[in-house]
């Protein structure tokens, strides 16, 4: 398990002056999960782990939006 924080896009709709895009910022996220793999385009984590050891519901991240990555221990290993 690891708490990831990481920056996403975000899309502004419309007209803007410059002043005011530079008040526009990304969205900083916080994603919990099983940590499945990471290499430096691609970091992957799930949801869920059953006793099987196969995994639910998978976010890919982009390894070079993340600030931080939190290492936590789990519940049971498979």
């Amino acid at each position: 398990m690891a708490l990831i924080r990481w920056y996403d896009a975000r899309f502004y709709q419309g007209t803007y002056s410059k002043r005011k895009i530079l008040k526009h910022k990304m969205c900083l996220f916080e994603s919990l999960g099983y940590l499945v793999t990471q290499d430096d385009v691609t970091t992957k984590i799930a949801s869920e782990l059953n006793d099987e050891g196969q995994y639910r519901d998978i976010t890919l991240i982009p390894t070079g939006s993340i600030i931080s990555i939190q290492k936590l221990s789990t519940v049971f290993s498979v």
